[in-house]
């Protein structure tokens, strides 16, 4: 399986980033300890500069942690720039970039000197003043206008007027405005009001989504610290398997339905009853554990190259066996070289699903063609994107969003990425009110069909087309069979020479298959289609019980018949082709060459048929092949009237070989007859 490119580098850089963190951090650690435990100024210089050029470039976008590092650093930096007359004047410069860093930020009065604390205060006081905040209850948020801050006792914030808000779970918020000036320490007090109660709530896994009475409050974040110790552990857990904690706030009086979702996990559902909520008052629930919720699937081909996505995510190639996903439902899709699957499927809890999947053709659905308005545009625009649950043998996909449909084409013929392809237009008019449906192959067999957007079901005859499948092979026993007026089954008119030396007598009808009584042929070769073993036991009425072989006879594509949707058909038969060998690629060379005729293509049919050979036994032959490249022949004009009498002087060398089927026409009287048309 190769890896997409993005998942690629996040694969690659991920490592990369946490090893540079933990370099840096250590980087850090060995500066500190160069000056403060060996005295060397200049090393350590040189590697508070590394993490001050790593630092810097982004430090609106560091977290606290690293924002910390970053202001410790411009500390350290002034304090040996200060030791040095060369650098001394730089300190100053240091001290300002900390301040408009983080204002709260206070420098090691430990480490830095009386005069440079001096300084610092000096150039805080020029900008800023103080405010000192008491907040009942503790442990709530604070915004300074309008924007997250972080809550601090005191607090440095520039001069002019500002609004402070101070939020608690459970309270309502309050807010004070404040005017600094130069040299003002103003305190402000925030006494919170009770309105309703809280439940904290600790969840394995974290990422669960959070519902409270079927409204939506966000998801379960981060790990849990040490706060969670106490409840983590009596159920064998320790805090960072837990989510941080998260707050159902404003739980008003009564009751409550809470429940958690978390991909493959089960769905969990606690009632709150009314004792949560009166009277107000901050509640910590146990950890709330998810049951996993999963099932297996195993997906297989015969077919090889293909690989497994499961609602668009690449779950790697073919054979995908046992796979452990989560429980649900999928649009399931197997993309091969040539040709596609596609199938909508349910995993249950628990349960196991196995697909033995082989390809398909897919159709490309490229859009509408031009922006006219017109009645029904959006209508039939919907109901052609909607088209791939309604099809039978054909894996459907759609132009991407924002792609013309020229552009659909040009993409898809590039990287061969469908075999055929479905492009509607409006049917121009002093007004429009029928759509040309255009269905082609990537070579250019092209069918088309007009629909009118306002039917109720405008698409049905396509749909019914692409959904009727040609049948090539039939169940058969070797006999011709006749349903004759006042015969209780079907006749035998003439059987193979096999078949007669089993048992079977001619001008009987056959009365039982397998001990089921059959009324006609139609009877008799339903239940030779529903058999999964390869004889039956027929019964007629003077004689004993006759097993009999059931054979696989090919029948000739039916050419111009309205059921059928060419393209498609032509499609099917050239993905079939590809994994075919013997008899069945040599048959369906035939087909191929069959249904190219249908499009007038004579030069391509010609290449199929004169490399296909088949057998010389009654029926689909030889013979038919024969008499078919003879009509092809005669297709390409009068320029190719010697190859078409010597093809169809060969087809007579095989007087069994019919068309249509092994109860068809004979081929012989035919060519005849062509060859006296040619003199």
């Amino acid at each position: 399986m190769r890896l997409r490119p993005l998942l690629l580098l996040c694969l690659l850089t991920a490592p990369l980033l946490r090893a540079q963190d933990a370099a840096l951090k250590d980087t850090f650690a060995q500066a500190k300890a160069l000056w403060a435990t060996q005295g060397d100024r200049v090393d350590a210089t040189a590697r508070f500069e590394q993490v001050l050029d790593a630092l810097a470039p982004k430090a609106a976008t560091l977290d606290p942690a690293w924002t910390d590092i970053l202001c410790q650093t411009y500390n350290w930096l002034a304090v040996l720039d200060d030791r040095n007359p060369a650098t001394k004047a730089r300190a100053t410069t240091r001290l300002q970039a900390l301040i408009d860093l983080n204002p709260d930020f206070d420098v090691d009065r430990t480490l830095t000197s009386q005069r440079l604390t001096g300084i610092f205060d000096r150039l805080k006081a020029a900008k800023l003043a103080q405010v000192k905040l008491t907040c009942v209850p503790e442990g709530g948020q604070l915004q300074v206008d309008g924007k997250p801050a972080v809550l601090l006792a005191r607090k440095f914030l520039p001069f002019g007027p500002h609004t402070l808000t101070y939020i608690h779970p459970g309270y309502a918020p309050a807010t004070v405005s404040v005017d600094l000036g130069p040299q003002d320490v103003k305190p402000v007090p925030f006494t919170l009001t009770r309105t309703s109660s809280t439940v904290t709530i600790y969840v394995q896994p974290s990422g669960a989504e959070v519902f409270l009475d079927g409204r939506p409050l966000g998801r379960t974040q981060g790990q849990a610290g040490p706060e969670a110790l106490a409840i983590a552990v009596p159920m064998g857990l320790r805090p960072e398997d837990l989510s941080a904690g998260f707050v159902l706030d404003g739980l008003k009086p009564g009751k409550h339905d809470l429940e958690l979702r978390a991909p493959c996990y089960r769905p969990k559902r606690l009632a709150l009853d009314p004792s949560f909520a009166t009277p107000f008052a901050d509640h910590v629930l146990e950890p709330i554990r998810l049951e996993p919720s999963r099932a297996t699937l195993t997906v297989t081909s015969a077919w090889p190259g293909g690989e497994l996505f499961l609602s668009g995510e690449d779950r790697g190639p073919l054979p995908a066996k046992a796979l452990q996903v989560c429980a649900g439902a999928y649009d399931l899709a197997v993309r091969f070289p040539s040709g596609g699957y596609t199938q909508a499927i349910t995993l249950a809890e628990g349960g196991s699903l196995a697909l033995e999947v082989k390809p398909k053709p897919r159709l490309a659905f490229l859009g509408l063609d031009g922006s006219q308005d017109f009645p029904g545009r959006d209508r039939i625009q919907g109901l052609l994107a909607g088209l791939g649950p309604r099809l039978k043998h054909l894996a459907f996909q759609t132009a991407r969003p924002g792609e013309t449909p020229q552009a659909a084409l040009t993409r898809l013929k590039a990287a061969h990425d469908a075999e055929l392809f479905l492009l509607a237009t409006p049917v121009p008019g002093p007004a429009i009110h029928e759509v040309e449906l255009q269905l082609s192959t990537p070579e250019g067999e092209t069918e088309r069909l007009i629909v009118k957007p306002l039917e109720d079901d405008p698409l049905g005859n396509l749909i019914a087309r692409l959904n009727a499948h040609p049948t090539l092979i039939e169940p058969s026993l070797g006999a011709t069979l006749l349903d004759l007026p006042g015969i209780p089954g079907p006749w035998v008119l003439s059987a193979t020479e096999a078949v007669q030396k089993a048992g079977l007598k001619l001008h009987e009808p056959i009365l039982q298959v397998d001990g089921q009584a059959v009324a006609d042929r139609a009877a008799l070769h339903r239940l030779l289609e529903a058999t999964n073993h390869g004889s039956v036991r027929v019964l007629q009425p003077d004689g004993p019980p006759v097993d009999l072989p059931i054979l696989r006879e090919p029948l000739e594509l039916p050419l111009a018949s309205p059921r059928f949707a060419y393209p498609a058909v032509l499609a099917q038969l050239r993905l079939q082709a590809l994994g075919a060998r013997g008899d069945a690629a040599n048959l369906l060379k035939l087909e191929i060459g069959l249904a190219l005729m249908h499009f007038r293509d004579y030069d391509r049919a010609i290449e199929e048929l004169r490399d296909a050979h088949l057998g010389t036994a009654p029926g689909i032959g030889q013979g038919t092949l024969d008499y078919e490249t003879g009509r092809c022949f005669m297709g390409l004009g009068l320029a190719y009237r010697t190859e078409a009498l010597q093809a169809f002087r060969d087809a007579l060398k095989y007087p069994q070989a019919t068309l249509f089927g092994p109860d068809g026409p004979r081929v012989a009287p035919l060519a005849q007859q062509s060859l006296e048309d040619l003199k």
